[in-house]
């Protein structure tokens, strides 16, 4: 799968916020409210990561499934600040 702009920004929020685990995740209101993109749009995105093992559904936060990286999308946020370190 080849990543486009939006799921790179939703790989570095959540790794900029460190939630690499299964309690220390986002919830999709508050990834919304950080990237500024419509519900639709950031479910969709989420999913399609989800699919391809970038990301996972971690705990619940009240009702609402949250959000984690997995090691695929760690490497992938690495990478590309690697890139600018060398540049």
């Amino acid at each position: 799968m080849e990543l486009n702009r939006k799921d790179f920004v939703y790989l570095k929020l959540l790794y900029k916020r460190k939630c690499t685990s299964f309690f220390q995740s986002l919830t999709l209101a508050e990834i919304m409210e950080v990237t500024g993109t419509a519900k639709v749009t950031t479910y969709r995105n989420l999913q399609k990561l989800c699919k391809h093992e970038y990301i996972k559904k971690a705990c619940k936060s009240g009702l609402a499934d949250t959000y984690m990286l997995l090691p695929k999308g760690i490497e992938v946020v690495e990478k590309e600040a690697d890139k600018h370190v060398e540049e």
